[in-house]
Parts: structure tokens; C-alpha cells; sequence
């Protein structure tokens, strides 16, 4: 057994200085050289139309992309996924069709006439609310200005199923926007509400999360006791500490929620709906149906705030932010009627 093993590690030892050998006998004076060819880029502008220069100011101050005229690998390639795109095809085998396809995105072409609109809505709802560092750093680097994004999908039966057009979708490194035709004359507040909420809520709580001003956010930090946000035998406790989570599995995970939690609640909820005393208004008030509308309806009034600690965080959250160079409130309050 002693020889068999010697054996073996004789024959490996072998391999390894032949290796190291036929390294050693690669060219030493062939080098790397870089490539002569060009770096991909979009060109722009893809057009002549008046927004085209404000599309490539887009791109020469923050480095983003605005593109209206695009194929399907600008939009459906989704890096280590697979392809995002809906694909539908069918072979034949003994005279029968077999169908096959991929669930995924569909998206058109828009209307060019209402691309100028489309694009002053996205800036108004969406990026006018960041500087142009804080976009230049952390805002995906293509926007696909289309007319409709729709998911699309088999059903057993296998007629085609096409969800309600989205407001947007992001793929990897990229965000598809809808209304790219009249439709966007016609939204409503509504929709806009909706669409804003849904935008800063990804761009602020998934996009922006590691870089939040977490040095600036300290104070907001030092109110609340996390270690009690870990048992639910303290639940009743949880407002009194400014906590608005659910149980947490550990102090940083919770300090991490809590900061999401805030920003969510003050981009999605105007201060009026924060401090309005919920268990005053009732039904025929207009107000009563209202209220159905926000999650975080009197949050900041005191028979909800009873220890006044969610109005001290909100302070030196909005605070923090602010000088992070993001208003807030000034997000919330949008679109409110």
C-alpha cells in the first residue's frame, strides 16, 4: 500500500513540473496588446426632433442613455439571465406542432411624435428628484423610451396571455418606460401616483441602499432600541421606539429595514395623511376612503406616535437625506390632490 501510494504521488509531482515547464517555455517577450477595436456606444441623437438635445445632454451629464429607436438585444438581454423577452415558436414532428416558448417581456416601438412628452414626465415624476452625481453614479445606464411593456405568457390551453401594460420594467442595467404614444396625454393622477410610487420606491430602497449617507444617519439610528425588534414579546413597544418593521432576525438587518421602512412611508404619504388623526375620520367624511389609500396614514399623529419617536426619526431622516441631495417629503407631496 505504501509503495501504491509513492507511486501516485510520484506520478503528480510529474504532471506538476510538466506544467510548470511548458510555461516556462512560452514566448517571454510576446505581449499583451490592447484591442484597436472601439468600445461600444449608442450613437447619438437618433434623430432630429427637439428632445433629441435633450437626450444628449442626458447622456453627456449623467451618462445615460435615452434611446427611442432600439432592437430586441437592446432591451431583452438581461446579462447572467436568461433572455427577458417573450419568445414563441413552434417545430414539427411527425406532421404535428409542438409549441414552445419563453415568458417574458414584450415591448414596442413608440410613437416618435410623443417621445418629447413621454421623456418630460419621467424627468418631472422621476429624475429631476436626484442630482446629476448621485444619477451619474448609481442610475442605469439605458432607458428604453417605448410605446407599451407588456408581460406575455402561455396559458394551458395555450392561448396567449398579455398582462395590462406595465409603467415600466427594469432589466439588469436597464429601464423600459411605456407611453411612449397619445396615451400619454391622457394619464391621469392617478397613474402618475401610482408610477411615482412605484419609481422611488425601487430607485430609493433597492438601487440607492449601499449607498445610503449612513454616517449621517446615526442620530436616526441611536432612537430606537433594536434588540427589542428581535422578540415579539415586545411588540406592543415597537411604535413607542419608532420601530414600523416586523419581527427581525438581527440588529443590522433590522437597522436596514428601518431605514427603508421610513423612506418608503415619507415618498409614498403626504404629511398631511401622516399627521391626520385616523380614528377622527369616519364615514360619509370624503376623508374615510382616503385614508384606505396610505399604509402609513397618522403615523406621526399622537395616538399613534404616542411617544413622539417616529416624529423624531422622521426628522433626521428627511434631514440626512436632504443633504444627501434628496428631498423626501418634496417626493411625497407629488401628485397629492
Amino acid at each position: 500500500m505504501e509503495f501504491k501510494t509513492k507511486g501516485i504521488m510520484r506520478y503528480f509531482l510529474i504532471i506538476i513540473l510538466g506544467l510548470f515547464l511548458w510555461t516556462g517555455c512560452n514566448d517571454d517577450d510576446e505581449k499583451l496588446t490592447p484591442s484597436t477595436e472601439p468600445e461600444f456606444r449608442y450613437v447619438l441623437p437618433q434623430g432630429n426632433h427637439d428632445y433629441d438635445t435633450k437626450i444628449v445632454s442626458w447622456y453627456e451629464d449623467c451618462g445615460i442613455y435615452f434611446l427611442y429607436k432600439f432592437e430586441d438585444k437592446d432591451v431583452y438581454y438581461n446579462e447572467n439571465d436568461r433572455w427577458a423577452g417573450f419568445v414563441d415558436d413552434t417545430m414539427q414532428i411527425n406532421d404535428g406542432e409542438l409549441a414552445f416558448y419563453n415568458a417574458g417581456l414584450r415591448v414596442e416601438l413608440p410613437d416618435e411624435e410623443y417621445v418629447g412628452k413621454q421623456l418630460e414626465w419621467i424627468e418631472k415624476l422621476f429624475l429631476n428628484h436626484y442630482s446629476k452625481e448621485l444619477l451619474k453614479k448609481k442610475m442605469v445606464k439605458k432607458v428604453i423610451l417605448a410605446k407599451n411593456v407588456t408581460y406575455c405568457y402561455r396559458l394551458g390551453n395555450k392561448d396567449l396571455a398579455e398582462q395590462e401594460r406595465d409603467y415600466f420594467s427594469n432589466i439588469a442595467n436597464t429601464l423600459i418606460f411605456s407611453h411612449g404614444d397619445a396615451s400619454v396625454e391622457n394619464m391621469t393622477n392617478e397613474d402618475l401616483l401610482e408610477m411615482k410610487n412605484e419609481l422611488h420606491t425601487w430607485m430609493l430602497t433597492e438601487k440607492l441602499v449601499d449607498d445610503y449617507p449612513m454616517a449621517e444617519l446615526e442620530d436616526f439610528l441611536s432612537v430606537t432600541d433594536y434588540s427589542k425588534t428581535l422578540s415579539a414579546d415586545y411588540y406592543e413597544e415597537w411604535m413607542a421606539e419608532g420601530w414600523l418593521g416586523r419581527l427581525a432576525n438581527s440588529e443590522e438587518a433590522a437597522k436596514s429595514e428601518d431605514i427603508r421602512n421610513y423612506v418608503e412611508m415619507i415618498i409614498t404619504t403626504p404629511k398631511e395623511m401622516l399627521e391626520i388623526d385616523v380614528n377622527s375620520i369616519s364615514y360619509p367624511d370624503p376623508l374615510f376612503w382616503v385614508i384606505g389609500d396610505y399604509d402609513y396614514a397618522g403615523f406621526l399623529h399622537p395616538s399613534m406616535d404616542v411617544a413622539g419617536n417616529i416624529k423624531k426619526k422622521y426628522d433626521l431622516i428627511v434631514a440626512a437625506f436632504k443633504d444627501w441631495g434628496v428631498d423626501l417629503p418634496v417626493i411625497g407631496e407629488l401628485y397629492y390632490e
